[in-house]
């Protein structure tokens, strides 16, 4: 067993653990388990995806620009076709992101948070922390380094911060989704795989600019775009809850009052 895949392994049975240890404070304490590790549909949920896809996707296009601007990339026609998009990239990526997010946020982030709950600052140790796993995750990715692994440690804490401020994985997901897709299509390699896009674009630059074989994550203008990111995320759930506190992670309200509000609502007489 090479070191990568004995660490994949590590990583997947760390997060079945927190996992398991998440399920069973919420059913311990009586609380809506679904909800609690945001696995819930709600009206939210197509707009979350919608914002967290459009978020990417402007990211990369940037990203995309000031790398042709500054001779990173030299940038020739794609091959994508139809067959190609459906086969060859939109499901692989989502059962790719839809696997990292049930792993490392829904079972890894909702198990760490809750130890560490009681810290004022435990969401954001909590983010961190599973944030340097997943980006270590994947330095047995073709021509990963130790920036790459920073770069994609930035976007474990994109998809960390959406999670834990929405309560919730469809904007990590649409996030995630849509950072991978983005990439493609314009021609970047996806953390070291190459998929059919719009572009075909060929690192011509020292590799602090491009990322080289691993992608954008592994570039200066990729990192900057996944703390553009970062910031609109905060934007975006800022508007949606005023009184949330970038300080503690506290946005979305608890599953359980949120269930308790809808009953009362539901008892009073019309």
């Amino acid at each position: 067993m090479t070191p990568s895949l004995a660490f994949s392994v590590f990583t997947y049975v760390l997060a079945l653990g927190f996992g398991i240890f998440a399920l069973s404070y919420y059913l311990g304490k009586r609380k809506p388990v679904l909800r609690s590790l945001g696995l819930t549909f709600n009206r939210w949920l197509p707009i979350d995806l919608v914002i967290g896809l459009a978020i990417t996707f402007v990211a990369i296009g940037l990203v995309f620009v000031v790398e042709m601007f500054l001779g990173a990339v030299s940038v020739q026609p794609g091959t994508l076709t139809w067959a190609s998009f459906a086969n060859e990239v939109l499901v692989p990526l989502l059962g790719a992101a839809a696997l990292e997010e049930l792993l490392f946020r829904v079972l890894l982030l909702s198990g760490v948070a809750i130890v560490l709950s009681r810290l004022r600052h435990g969401r954001w140790i909590a983010v961190l922390a599973t944030a340097a796993l997943f980006g270590a995750g994947h330095l047995g990715n073709d021509g990963a380094t130790v920036v790459s692994a920073f770069g994609t440690g930035l976007g474990g804490v994109i998809y960390a911060v959406a999670f834990l401020t929405t309560r919730s994985v469809w904007l990590p997901f649409g996030l995630h989704l849509g950072w991978n897709m983005s990439q493609g299509l314009f021609g970047f390699p996806i953390s070291g795989h190459v998929v059919p896009g719009w572009f075909s674009s060929t690192s011509s630059g020292p590799e602090i600019l491009n990322g080289g074989a691993y992608g954008p994550e592994g570039g200066i203008p990729g990192m900057l775009a996944r703390v553009l990111i970062i910031a609109l995320v905060f934007v975006y759930v800022k508007k949606r809850w005023p009184t949330g506190s970038i300080a503690t992670l506290r946005f979305a309200p608890d599953p359980e009052k949120q269930s308790r509000a809808r009953r009362q609502a539901a008892a009073r007489p019309a």
